[in-house]
């Protein structure tokens, strides 16, 4: 139950244990804020690594966890999107357990709030895909952006457009660079940003990328725009209020900068700006984290927390940042009460952040906590 501490600033409380089903998360797609204040899970993995379709909702008023219709598919490393109407798109992933070879899918499912139940969309994605980006345009449609595709995951600049009120896909211009794990951001103009992320080069090596680019939802068309002084993948990036996007943080693997090979997570941010459509330094993290999450406030500051280091895969991090953008400075924040990386998390409608889930030394914790800005 919510409680008088629950008013405090720069703190967190605990916010009910999840469903046994929900536990695990590989990327940041599987949790969304629904319009009436609520929160869905859908997806994931099991302890074993196997796609779960279970999903849950959660009450910010009781702060319970309520089992929610699962999915007609087992899905992660898919995306969960809130769309215009209210309802949540669920689309792409990986299927199946966890073992060779993994399968992506080309189906995608809409959740209904309202009924409470999960339906196909009239077609599927034109590729199966997984570590895509989903980003929900100004006018209500739903870009889907790279990823890893087929049977053999390989690494696709393939581009599509989800249309919600025909309940359909199609395709649209395909981005410059094939990645996987980048990031996307909607900018304030309606064009999109994406991000850095990573190309396979092989069945054990990825290549992070530095290349960014701009989706044009009036043409359809890509166009590369400045690249970030460090390639990087497992990063986030966030829109800040005066327009320009800050990237942060995430892993490097191979040769950065001349000879030498880092293992660590980054420290490094950079700030792109829509005047110049370049990149530009900005204050460096208290330390390197991937696999981490990072919510732009309503304050206007960015809220940095959970994740890991590269250097020890299984450890989650309780410490947490603020990033002020006007004065490019960041402040320590009130620490997690648990430990966890590869969680999942999202803002409310209230302006508190939920995380939930994630992984901690090979421990699944139920526990979920809110944070109060």
């Amino acid at each position: 139950m919510t409680t008088a501490l629950d008013n405090a600033t720069n703190t967190w409380t605990a916010a009910g244990d999840l469903p046994d089903a929900n536990l695990a998360f590989e990327n940041d797609c599987n949790m969304v804020a629904l319009t009436e204040g609520q929160a869905l899970l859908a997806g994931g993995a099991d302890a074993t690594g196997t796609a779960i379709a279970a999903a849950a909702r959660f009450d910010p008023t009781t702060s319970t966890w309520t089992p929610a219709e699962p999915m007609a598919t087992g899905r992660r490393l898919h995306t969960v999107d809130r769309l215009d109407d209210g309802s949540v798109l669920a689309a792409g992933g990986i299927t199946g357990p966890y073992k060779f070879p993994m399968i992506a899918v080309a189906t995608a499912e809409r959740f209904d709030p309202v009924t409470g139940k999960w339906s196909a969309t009239r077609t599927e994605m034109g590729v199966e895909r997984c570590l895509h980006t989903a980003t929900v345009l100004a006018d209500g449609r739903v870009l889907v952006a790279g990823g890893l595709v087929g049977t053999s995951l390989a690494t696709t600049n393939s581009a599509e457009l989800y249309d919600p009120v025909t309940d359909t896909w199609a395709s649209t211009g395909s981005m410059t660079d094939p990645r996987d794990a980048h990031r996307a951001v909607l900018l304030a103009d309606g064009r999109v940003l994406v991000a850095g992320g990573a190309i396979l080069v092989d069945d054990y090596n990825v290549a992070p990328l530095a290349f960014c680019e701009i989706y044009d939802p009036e043409t359809g068309r890509w166009t590369p725009t400045g690249s970030m002084a460090v390639p990087r993948s497992l990063h986030q990036a966030v829109l800040l209020p005066d327009g320009s996007v800050l990237v942060v943080g995430g892993s490097s693997h191979g040769w950065v900068g001349g000879p030498v090979f880092d293992m660590h997570s980054l420290a490094t941010t950079e700030r792109w700006y829509p005047i110049t459509e370049r990149w530009a330094p900005a204050a460096g993290m208290p330390f390197g984290r991937d696999r981490f999450h990072a919510v732009t406030l309503r304050s206007g500051q960015v809220f940095v927390f959970g994740g890991g280091d590269e250097q020890s895969l299984n450890a989650g991090f309780t410490a947490t940042s603020r990033y002020d953008p006007y004065a490019d400075t960041w402040t320590p924040a009130a620490p997690m009460s648990y430990g966890r990386c590869d969680f999942a998390a999202t803002l409310l409608s209230d302006g508190r952040v939920l995380a939930a889930g994630g992984s901690s030394m090979y421990d699944l914790p139920k526990l979920t906590e809110i944070y109060t800005p």
